[in-house]
């Protein structure tokens, strides 16, 4: 593209004469080369040659077609860019953008090609030219806009902005063709003659244009220098003179505007003279070509002279001319620069600062652009500052802008600050962390350079500053900087400067990053190789959704690569991988992100995160965000307001999902379609969501932000997340049921199964089908009005194939292959396939899920505690049980076990029964192409895996296999490799016999077998029981033990044979047991015993040593002395021989024993060395170090980092492997820690809390001197002698911690001599649940008597005495009482201690000498040392044990765990009659039916229906005869005889008589009444009996319990006379709750006693009742407010007083308060009622009086020394004294407001309180003598308030001050006074004597009390029920006060209620009783 620009500094004559002189060499290659080009036939001669008329006519006509191809070219181009300028204007994504890019670059290769090819034919003429220029410039000007956008230059999408830059566009020269009228196609009679065309004419054209080009050049040149120049004068002059600034500024930009000036006239005259030229040189005929200059990048040295044109020669001038055509193709080939963006860290201001103003500011633009430029190179905090600044657009807002970003960042003080902080917070770094110390180095270095332009950063020369630098350094530096330091020291007395250190630092840092052989580079394990990219980038791994690339086969490799890491540059992964990036810290990588405008939810530029349509997954929260951008502390807020966490879950859920994204854009839709989602509780309330259909999901997944919205109940689940690659991960989740949807434009409801909360679906919107899709292909545009548009709502739900209805075709509209098909289930239309006809193969992606459920169980706190004290199993006895299963085992070994020809034992697979399997083939061929792919990356593990297999295959444990086998009898195993984490380089493979396929695995069908191995521990006591220690291993214990012939099949694999991974895989099958069968360590272990029970005879040494002393492949034992060591080894070996097996890696502390033994079957560590004068590694006995040299154990810890939270410290915790106990108090605490994050309901991840903290990094801290723990393996010291006396002595003790035990034996030898030594411990953290002290010492007591046990049985110490030792004298009380019953948990843990020990062994130690105390509240490391825990106490080390304190077995009197005595008192109550017996029962029915079922026997009936209304007669009348018999016996004999009856017998008026059946009845006067007999003679029954209240209640609930006459009207008419009958039902009615509920009076009490301050004179308002009313409307202007009255009453005198409160608020009433007091006096209580039940408030009133804080009034009152007393809740009736005036007052002012309604405000309000005030304080006290005229004027308040009756003006007159002192006024005013409480005592307190109700003392309510509470607003059936648990008792014992106690109705799932009871107080007058206490 030719520039802009001209000049007329030369000629174009003299121009092409120095391009002749120049050139000539180069012109005649090129007309060579075109000679050659146009006729390659033709005979080369010396001669000229001439173009005859065909060759002219054949260019003519090549010419022409050139022509043509370049406007076709230039037209398609032209259209490519307009589309290009459109598709701007919008909102696009990347990938959009880089594919306008390329087309528009690949459309303009095409035009300048073509124009290439007419040039070489003909001279373009000046449109063509111009058109191609425009084609250049138009091109880059879009590029360049595409790439800004690309890169994020100007943020979010802005409309206004882009719609700017593209106006700028038209307004330039070049492109107003382009974008205007469309331009004529160039015809082929062009303006320049081309009809003569000719080889001169060509090379003339070629001429013409280098002379344009090298005019151009040659005044740009020149300008350039010039340029350049100025700008160095004008940087000097900034430094010397400021003031001249602005003078050289204007100087500049002239020459800036005079350069364009120049080149735009030297271009116009190039072109004017164009023509003239051109005629010019064709008769000039020139006999040269030219070609044009080529031109190879030139960088100018800013320092050179500008060169004097006019002087120079010809030549000098063309070199010159040429090479400023070169400079200024460079600089335009230069990336345009741009300062960097400022985000707010003062660090980096200066430097940013001198860059925009160099670039931008000191441009000649005006203060808008500039605050344009501004806020486009600021963001983050710094745009924050200069907010407001932009809504204006001049010089001040620029000016403004800067002066605001000078003080807040560009203070020298901020600055420095801001580079101390960051050293100061510079993390410490790691010894080998070569990287982090550079990035140091560099960030010192910047500190240096910033030293002299930031003042304040002199301080890091002191030497203050340098240590805390140095603190900041590994150890190795820090060193070396010291010794440098002390090296300066000495030499110049000066510390070392700044200069020096960050010098330092710079060399240190340089040897540390050697790229050769610093240790970073030696220890890398392999370079990086190479690797080819293809188009389809990386995939990354994400959860229930997957995506997988197909790479097709013809998909090549090509030059364009993936986009690099922008963080690294580096090109193998992007910035999420990238581990230097997510090495800094949280800060460090959101700035950059910020910095660089990336993408906040998946790291990429060119959008925000707001649009970001692929966000990440988080691993760590699952949160919608990057991983390396989680923020532990915002997690944590997160966390702590929720209260569920998955150790509470009840269940767990194990899913296995993945989900690949490929980072193209998507072109595929799936089963996605908009849905209602709602509930079945509130099926009204609807959400929008999204649902994925997945026929791959056995579950329905919902988002939790759905979850919440709907408000259903859920329930807490573990979900165990497995993805495809195998990695497993844990999340709480909740489990919810009773959702339902139905379709967007359906009514059809779906319901649906259970489902799983997820934090979010990641389920891409791109691939939502929308009506978009369906107009895209043929057969699916009538879809396109059924498909809803797409919805702003989330992709909330997935449903999986469990809700089969929701998934169902109904519909399915199919097309052509490769094309998308339709599906229509219940809940809409959806499309599966590609989104557009136009996809790509290449970039295809295929949805891939699956989710599978399994139930686990949730791991709670208690199950974590039980796996830190999985020890305490070897204490719970030894008694193994054997299922069937295992006696199946055994008998299958022992029938077919036997020694085949290789004497190896052989022994069949113990099938359960012998199965038939599926062929899995299909499955072992992908797992093998799994292990190649990570053989092929690993060198080293594939060398070891080929070493591995070739060793099985050669040693015949695995053999080929040519022959398929039998069907449903072979099955091939998956295999990988593993290294041993405490063996580096050793691999083991595993057969994976798990491995699941068609539902089965092989592991499935064999028999585990029983548990044979021996007891660790057991094993590790007896190894330190003597003094010569033993350890061997057999050599690959499970592959000397073969299998059967006939089961060999189940045992195939695939293989490479000779490790040729090129090669087909062949089939193999294992001859000997593998390791990875659930079988093999039972079959293990069952022939290494059966070999030495079959060698017993003949190696009894060596088959004890088998049978007792080996775990697993381990063998380890102490033997008493050398010579029976070497016996044992050698029968060993030969006994292991018989089975082929190897005994190997002997070691012992005996040199002796290690000669006999050959050096090959000795340990590799122990062959090499000599144990007499080397120093010994250390073994590792079954776990625990072992030092051959010092013959002890010891303890190495390799703290791994982990993260503070339950999980990282429970990994921390479990890790140390103690079986013996050692350590014992030190793990106490480290568990105790764990315990204490379970308890707080913690969960897995949260970080530890504060309080937790310091302990955890003490704790973690001691680990490491752990090291300074030695023990002695052997118990017995050397040289001891023999051992006349074993004692074994126990100690317990427990604590609110935990508790445990200690073991240890003491040994007495021939001299007396005594040792003692720990043997064991046991320590357990205290139960959650609350535990007494005794209890916990009780089962400490316990695990002392198991481990006694073991020890005794483990260690054949059968003869060795045991003695327990405890501090707790009531545990030993529970031991040795015998008479006393206690509870469950003492009695079943005594009975435990008396079964194998008497309490006669069981003694009493004090707490300060019990070992056990460290085991049951722990100890560090150092204090561990320091103690007696390994030496035992002194008591043990004494020559006689003392005896045993006397034990009182008398328990304390209460102790909880005694069972209380019981004393039964038998009575035999013999009932006399029939009558009596019925008492029992609980109605008249029921014994009417009794006696029915006793008639019917009687008759020997024995049917079972109802009885018949004959028989219930019978029973009555026998009922009622009994009764009679018993209290009437006298009467009936009198009758029965004849006689008449006294009249003093109470029946005597009654007229009496005995029917035919006995009964006795009412004679009376009824006899002529036609009513039935049983009216007419009722039956007589007596009052006081049972049965008669029976009869009664029966009546009673009949009528319905409606009362007294209505229930005696029921008696009498069924036939009953009852005696006294009124007052008998009226006190059952009066009895009966029902009643009592239905009509029950409340109850009442006798009205208390006046108070003293009513009642004894006081000043006034010294005691007060206050109260509130109101509201009432006030107006100001034309707002309403609403006041409200505070009223106070004088408890003695009756006046009142009132002010107003603006609100019901607590400051309010203060105020008011304040107010009151101030105006009169001094109080000493106020009394007011409990804020809900004031009499006449309205709601408002209640609703406002619940939001006062009476804690501040009652503070407030307390600070005046006056006490705030409330009166019961709903007692009205004890402030009538307020309540009565509030009438009163309400009286007064509604007369005075009713003439100002609406018209009222504030002033008026208070002053109408006031004369209220006034009115009702005049009211007469007394009205007894109103009407006599000769009686004094009626007492009112005012009388003592004012000493006047009314309020009255003020009397006229003149008073001055001395009246106030005048004696006659005291006098009077005392006077006043007296007559005023003298009439009071007479008039008033006479007259309120007299009670006005309750008059009379009722039952007082009791606790237990069954009542009802009184709600005035409810109706008496929704009263609430409660019950009655205080009385308050007032001074005369009569009770008025109670507090009720209230249950909830409703019960939980568990049958209890969710909530506890509620207590309230309330007055007797609010409650009804219904039952009385028993």
């Amino acid at each position: 593209m030719m520039t802009d620009h001209g000049s007329n500094l030369c000629t174009p004559a003299k121009v092409n004469e120095q391009i002749d002189n120049v050139q000539n060499k180069e012109v005649d290659e090129e007309v060579e080369a075109q000679s050659e080009e146009l006729d390659t036939n033709v005979r080369r001669s010396t001669r000229e040659r001439t173009q005859t008329d065909r060759m002219l006519a054949y260019q003519r006509e090549e010419s022409h077609k050139a022509e043509r191809k370049l406007m076709h070219a230039y037209e398609k181009w032209k259209a490519e860019a307009r589309k290009a300028r459109s598709q701007l204007k919008l909102d696009i994504s990347e990938s959009e953008l880089a594919s306008l890019i390329d087309s528009l670059e690949k459309e303009k290769d095409s035009v300048m090609n073509a124009y290439i090819k007419v040039r070489s034919n003909v001279t373009p003429p000046t449109d063509m030219r111009r058109k191609i220029d425009a084609c250049d410039a138009v091109t880059k000007d879009i590029v360049k806009i595409a790439y800004e956008r690309i890169s994020g230059v100007d943020g979010g999408f802005d409309n206004e902005t882009v719609k700017g830059h593209l106006r700028e566009l038209l307004e330039r020269d070049y492109a107003r063709s382009l974008y205007g009228s469309t331009v004529s196609r160039i015809s082929s009679k062009s303006s320049t003659p081309i009809s003569q065309p000719s080889l001169n004419s060509i090379l003339m054209a070629k001429r013409i244009e280098a002379a344009a080009e090298l005019a151009a050049k040659e005044a740009e040149y020149a300008t350039v220098i010039e340029e350049r120049e100025q700008r160095e004068k004008l940087r000097l002059l900034e430094e010397k003179q400021r003031k001249e600034l602005e003078a050289q500024k204007g100087e500049f930009e002239r020459l800036q505007a005079m350069k364009e000036v120049r080149a735009a006239r030297a271009r116009l005259e190039v072109y004017d003279k164009e023509e003239t030229v051109d005629t010019v040189n064709q008769d000039e005929g020139l006999q040269q070509p030219v070609s044009p200059p080529t031109h190879k990048p030139v960088y100018l040295s800013s320092v050179n002279p500008t060169p004097n044109i006019s002087s120079q020669s010809p030549n000098a001038d063309v070199s010159q001319l040429a090479q400023a055509v070169q400079d200024s193709i460079t600089l335009n080939r230069l990336p345009m620069p741009e300062p960097t963006v400022f985000s707010g860290d003062p660090i980096h201001f200066i430097e940013w600062k001198a860059s925009f103003q160099s670039l931008i500011d000191k441009r000649h633009i005006s203060s808008g652009d500039k605050l344009y430029y501004l806020k486009k190179y600021v963001t983050g905090p710094a745009l924050k500052v200069l907010d407001g600044i932009f809504y204006r657009n001049d010089e001040e807002a620029y000016k403004d802008a800067w002066k605001r970003l000078l003080d807040r960042y560009g203070q020298p003080f901020i600055i420095q600050r801001a580079f101390r902080e960051k050293l100061a917070c510079w993390p410490k770094i790691q010894s080998k962390d070569s990287v982090g110390l550079r990035n140091f180095s560099d960030f010192l270095n910047s500190c240096k350079d910033a030293m002299p332009h930031v003042k304040g950063l002199e301080i890091l020369n002191d030497c203050e500053e340098n240590r805390k630098l140095v603190s900041k350094l590994p150890d190795w530096a820090a060193a070396r900087w010291n010794r440098q330091t002390t090296q300066t020291l000495s030499e110049t007395q000066d510390f070392p400067t700044f200069r020096e250190f960050a010098h330092f630092m710079s060399v240190e840092a340089e040897v540390a990053c050697n790229p050769v052989t610093s240790f970073h580079a030696l220890h890398v394990s392999e370079p990086n190789k190479e690797k080819i990219y293809f188009k389809v980038s990386k995939p990354k791994a994400n959860v229930f959704h997957t995506k997988t690339v197909t790479q097709h086969d013809n998909l090549k490799p090509t030059g364009k690569v993936n986009k690099p890491c922008l963080f690294c540059q580096n090109g193998e992964h992007q910035i999420h991988e990238c581990s230097k990036f997510s090495a800094r810290s949280l800060e460090e990588r959101r700035q950059f992100v910020k910095d660089t405008r990336l993408c906040y939810g998946c790291l990429r530029l060119g959008h925000s995160a707001k649009d970001c349509r692929s966000r990440h997954c988080c691993n760590t929260c699952k949160g919608r965000h990057p991983t390396c951008l989680h923020d532990d502390s915002f997690n944590r807020k997160v966390r702590s307001s929720s209260a569920q966490s998955p150790e509470n879950a009840h269940e767990g859920v194990a899913t296995m999902s993945l989900s690949v994204e490929s980072g193209c854009t998507p072109v595929n839709t799936s089963m996605i379609v908009p849905v209602w989602l709602s509930t079945h509780k509130d099926p009204v309330s609807e959400k929008l969501v999204y649902a994925l259909l997945d026929t791959q999901s056995d579950s329905v997944f919902i988002e939790c932000a759905v979850c919440k919205s709907l408000k259903v109940d859920s329930c807490s689940v573990t979900l165990k997340l497995t993805t495809l690659v195998g990695k497993d991960s844990l999340m709480s989740s909740e489990r919810i049921s009773g959702l339902r949807v139905r379709g967007f434009n359906s009514s059809l409801i779906i319901d649906l199964p259970l489902a799983y909360t997820k934090e979010c679906i990641p389920v891409d919107h791109a691939h939502i089908p929308t009506m978009e899709t369906a107009s895209h292909w043929k057969h699916l545009a009538t879809l396109a009005d059924k498909i809803p548009p797409l919805q702003n709502c989330e992709v909330g739900l997935l449903i999986g194939y469990n809700c089969s209805r929701a998934l169902a075709p109904r519909e399915v509209i199919l097309g052509t292959e490769n094309e998308p098909y339709a599906v229509r289930t219940d809940l809409g239309w959806s499309i599966i396939g590609p989104s557009f006809t136009h996809f790509e193969p290449q970039s295809s992606a295929a949805m891939c899920h699956r989710v599978s459920i399994k139930e686990i169980p949730a791991v709670t706190p208690t199950d974590v505690i039980k796996v830190l004290e999985s020890d305490f199993k070897d204490t719970e006895g030894h008694t193994k049980v054997t299922s069937q299963e295992d006696i199946m085992f055994l008998r299958k070994l022992e029938e077919n076990i036997r020694l085949n020809k290789d004497s190896h034992l052989e022994m069949p697979l113990p099938f359960r029964k012998r199965p038939y399997l599926p062929d899995n083939k299909p499955l072992a061929v992908i797992r093998l192409q799994h292990l190649k792919r990570r053989l092929m990356r690993d060198q080293e593990y594939r060398e070891h895996y080929v070493t591995f297999m070739e060793e099985v295959i050669e040693k015949g444990n695995a053999e080929q296999v040519f022959e398929e086998g039998r069907e449903g009898e072979r099955w091939y195993i998956p295999h990988h490799g593993v290294y041993h984490s405490k063996k580096p380089g050793k691999l083991r493979i595993v057969f994976d016999c798990s491995a699941r396929y068609k539902g089965t695995s092989l592991n499935d069908h064999l028999l585990t077998g029983p548990d044979l191995m021996n007891s660790l521990t057991g094993i590790l006591l007896r190894f330190r029981q003597y003094p010569v220690a033993l350890m061997c291993d057999v050599e690959k214990m499970f592959h000397q033990f073969h299998v059967d012939h006939a089961d060999r099949d189940y045992l195939r694999f695939l293989w490479w044979r000779n490790g040729d991974f090129n090669s087909q895989p062949q089939t193999f099958r294992m001859t000997v047991h593998l390791f990875g069968a659930s079988s093999s360590p039972g079959y293990a272990n069952y022939g290494l015993k059966h070999l030495a029970r079959e060698g017993e005879r003949l190696y009894p040494l060596g088959s004890q040593f088998i049978m007792q002393d080996f775990y697993m492949d381990d063998g380890v034992s102490s033997i008493e002395s050398t010579e029976k060591a070497i016996k044992l080894a050698e029968e060993a070996r030969q006994l292991c021989a018989l089975g082929s097996l190897r005994l190997h890696k002997f070691v012992s502390n005996d040199k002796e024993v290690l000669k006999t033994i050959p050096p090959s079957e000795c340990a590799v560590d122990v062959t090499a060395v000599d144990l007499a004068l080397t120093d010994q590694p250390l073994e590792r006995a079954l776990g625990i170090y072992w030092s051959l040299e010092q013959d002890n154990f010891k303890f190495r810890i390799t703290v791994k980092d982990q993260p503070a939270t339950r999980r990282g410290i429970l990994s921390i915790v479990a890790s140390l492997f103690d079986p013996l106990g050692f350590l014992a108090p030190f793990v106490l605490k480290g568990k105790t820690i764990l315990q204490d994050m379970c308890r707080s309901g913690m969960g897995w991840d949260d970080n530890l809390p504060a309080d937790l903290q310091s302990a955890w990094e003490h704790w973690k801290a001691d680990l490491v001197n752990l090291e300074k723990i030695e023990v002695p393996r052997c118990i017995m010291p050397s040289g001891f002698g023999r051992i006349i006396r074993r004692e074994i002595h126990h100690f317990s003790d427990a604590s609110m911690s935990g508790y445990g035990q200690c073991s240890y034996l003491r040994l007495e030898n021939e001299q007396g001599d005594i040792s003692c030594s720990l043997l064991m411990a046991k320590s357990r953290v205290a139960p959650l649940k609350i535990t007494t002290i005794p209890r916990l010492e009780l089962a400490a007591a316990v695990v002392s008597v198991a481990v006694n046990d073991m020890l005794k049985e483990e260690m054949n110490l059968a003869d060795a005495e045991a003695f327990f030792w405890t501090d707790s004298q009531v545990v030993l009380g529970y031991i040795n009482n015998e008479a006393r019953r206690f509870h469950t948990f003492v009695a079943n843990r005594v009975q435990r201690i008396h079964r194998t020990t008497t309490p006669q062994q069981w003694r009493y130690i004090c707490s300060d000498e019990n070992p056990a105390d460290y085991a049951s509240r722990g100890l560090s490391v150092n204090n561990l040392v320091t103690s007696n825990w390994f030496r035992g106490p002194k008591v043990l080390w004494e020559k006689q044990i003392p005896p045993p304190m006397e034990i009182s077995k008398q328990l304390p009197i209460g102790d909880p765990e005694v069972k209380k005595v019981q004393s039964l008192n038998t009575q035999n109550v013999q009932y006399s009659c029939l009558s009596d017996r019925l008492t029992k029962l609980s109605s008249w029915s029921k014994a009417i039916q009794a006696v029915a079922r006793l008639i019917r026997r009687v008759r020997n009936d024995k049917s079972h229906n109802h009885s018949t209304l004959a028989e219930r007669n019978d029973a009555q009348c026998i009922i009622i005869k009994d009764l009679q018999k018993q209290t009437y016996a006298e009467e009936i004999t009198l009758l029965c005889k004849g006689k008449q009856l006294p009249r003093s017998n109470r029946l005597y008026n009654l007229d009496t008589f005995v029917d035919q059946d006995g009964l006795l009845k009412v004679g009376g006067r009824l006899c002529e009444a036609s009513i039935p007999n049983a009216v007419k003679y009722p039956v007589i029954l007596p009052k006081e009996h049972q049965l008669t209240k029976l009869l009664i209640a029966d009546c009673h609930e009949k009528m319905a319990h409606q009362g007294k006459g209505m229930t005696i009207n029921e008696i009498r008419s069924r036939g009953f006379w009852i005696t006294g009958v009124n007052r008998t039902v009226a006190s059952f009615v009066r009895q009966c709750v029902r009643c009592r509920k239905l009509r029950g009076p409340t109850e009442e009490q006798k009205m208390a006693n006046l108070p003293s301050e009513r009642i004894e004179p006081s000043p006034p308002f010294t005691y007060s009742g206050m109260d509130v009313f109101g509201p009432f409307i006030t107006s100001k202007g034309r707002k309403s407010n609403k006041r409200y009255g505070l009223l106070f009453t004088c408890f003695c005198c009756r006046a009142i007083h009132i002010e107003m409160l603006d609100d019901m608020s607590t400051d309010a009433f203060i105020n008011g308060l304040r107010c009151f007091i101030a105006i009169r006096g001094a109080v000493h209580q106020i009394r007011c009622d409990q804020g809900s039940n004031f009499i006449g408030a309205r709601n408002e009133l209640t609703k406002a009086m619940g939001e006062i804080d009476t804690n501040r009034l009652v503070t407030f009152l307390a600070e005046k020394q006056c006490d705030f007393v409330f009166n019961a809740p709903h007692s009205s009736h004890t402030g009538g004294v307020w309540e009565r005036q509030i009438r009163t007052v309400r009286s007064v002012l509604r007369s005075t407001l009713s003439q100002s309604s609406g018209r009222l405000d504030d002033s008026s309000l208070r002053t109408f309180f006031y004369e209220a005030m006034s009115i009702v304080n005049s009211r007469p006290l007394t009205v007894d003598s109103l009407t006599d005229p000769s009686s004094p004027e009626p007492l009112t308040p005012n009388h003592l308030l004012t000493l006047k009756p009314t309020q009255a003006l003020p009397p006229p007159g003149k008073f001055v001050r001395e009246d106030v002192y005048a004696r006659k006024r005291w006098r009077h005013v005392q006077y006043l006074a007296e007559q005023f409480w003298g009439r009071w005592h007479k008039e008033y307190v006479s007259n309120i004597t007299t009670r006005q109700c309750w008059h009379t003392p009722r039952r007082n309510m009791q606790v237990g009390d069954i009542v009802l509470e009184k709600a005035v607003d409810l109706p008496r059936n929704e009263w609430r029920l409660a019950r009655i648990i205080e009385a308050v008792t007032d001074k005369d014992g009569l009770v008025r006060r109670v507090k009720i106690q209230f249950g909830d109705r409703n019960l939980g799932k568990d049958g209890k209620r969710p909530h506890k009871p509620s207590v309230v107080e309330r007055p007797v007058q609010k409650l009804v009783l219904l039952m009385e206490a028993a």
